[in-house]
């Protein structure tokens, strides 16, 4: 029985000893990291480890004595684990670097197609980014990271483009040049042709009349000429028109003869228009006899030289009639 005491009260010594020695053993602290270096959105786990030690904090807050934890620092952390009993503490810490990439920073283009333009005509911005969430062009608004567009500028006009990104912003700008259009070409008038002139209508019209030897009647040939003159020469547009009426002999007889029958015959050719209605005052009349005979023997009207081509009144413009 003595011996069962004895024991017991060893066992309880001891005990109160290593009571009283954990009561005076100072604390302790270690922590430790998974990685000390990190690309930034990495998770990192810290776990820690405490002895003797009333109470524990790590960076600031109460943890358990004994624990890990998992965190993604966003900047290079310090993770520090502090144990303290009474005016007794232990520390211990771990630097994680934290390495920070940078976004890329945006690029922007931007042209127009064609960039210079008539007042009134289109052209077309084109443009590219990279790395841009949002995409603007003064004056048009938020556009599609790339893409194009017809405009039709009133003025000219410089057009700059922002791309907004995470890693900054790019500009970029095109200007676009209105010119005035250039004034209509006038439409050159049509060019007609005009026609034949009143005097060349009247050398057609008034053809010679021809007369047989040593007359100055009217053969019906003749008369037919004359009425197709006289309708003519009796159209608005010719009332007045002027003429004279030369008489003209072949040179056989004597030149005093041949003037007077000459007279008689352009006489005879102004009388016969005045009957068709063509107003007298509008012909004169003269004889040149045979002045300007040069047939030699008798032929037709129509051959030069011959006494018929001679024996003829002949018919000359003076003025009026209405222009083409």
């Amino acid at each position: 029985m003595k011996s069962k005491i004895e024991k017991l009260s060893l066992l309880l010594f001891v005990l109160l000893i290593s009571i009283l020695i954990s009561a005076c053993a100072p604390p302790t602290a270690k922590i430790k990291v998974s990685k000390n270096q990190i690309k930034a959105g990495e998770p990192v786990n810290v776990q820690w480890e405490t002895k003797n030690a009333k109470t524990i904090e790590l960076n600031g807050q109460t943890v358990d004595k004994i624990g890990s934890k998992t965190f993604t620092p966003t900047d290079t952390t310090n993770y520090e684990i502090v144990a303290k009993k009474g005016k007794k503490s232990a520390r211990d810490k771990q630097l994680v670097t934290v390495e920070i990439i940078k976004p890329p920073a945006p690029i922007a283009k931007l042209s127009a197609d064609p960039d210079v333009i008539e007042r009134g005509k289109n052209t077309k911005l084109k443009w590219n980014t990279e790395n841009a969430k949002i995409v603007t062009i003064e004056g048009i608004g938020e556009v599609p990271a790339s893409g194009e567009r017809e405009i039709s500028p009133r003025i000219s006009t410089t057009y700059t483009l922002s791309g907004v990104g995470d890693g900054g912003t790019a500009t970029a700008s095109a200007r676009v040049t209105v010119n005035e259009p250039p004034p209509p070409v006038a439409e050159r008038p049509r060019v007609t042709d005009p026609g034949p002139s009143i005097e060349e209508q009247f050398r057609t019209i008034m053809a010679s009349v021809f007369f047989d030897y040593d007359k100055f009647d009217l053969k019906p040939t003749e008369e037919a000429k004359l009425r197709r003159a006289a309708d003519w020469l009796n159209q608005d547009k010719n009332r007045t028109i002027t003429f004279v009426v030369e008489g003209n002999c072949d040179p056989r007889g004597t030149a005093e003869y041949n003037i007077g029958l000459g007279d008689r015959r352009a006489r005879a050719v102004k009388d016969f228009l005045g009957g068709l209605g063509v107003d007298p005052s509008r012909v004169d009349t003269i004889s040149y006899g045979v002045e300007r005979a040069k047939g030699s023997e008798e032929g037709a009207p129509d051959i030069v030289p011959s006494w018929a081509n001679d024996r003829r009144d002949d018919f000359v413009y003076k003025s009026g009639g209405v222009k083409p």
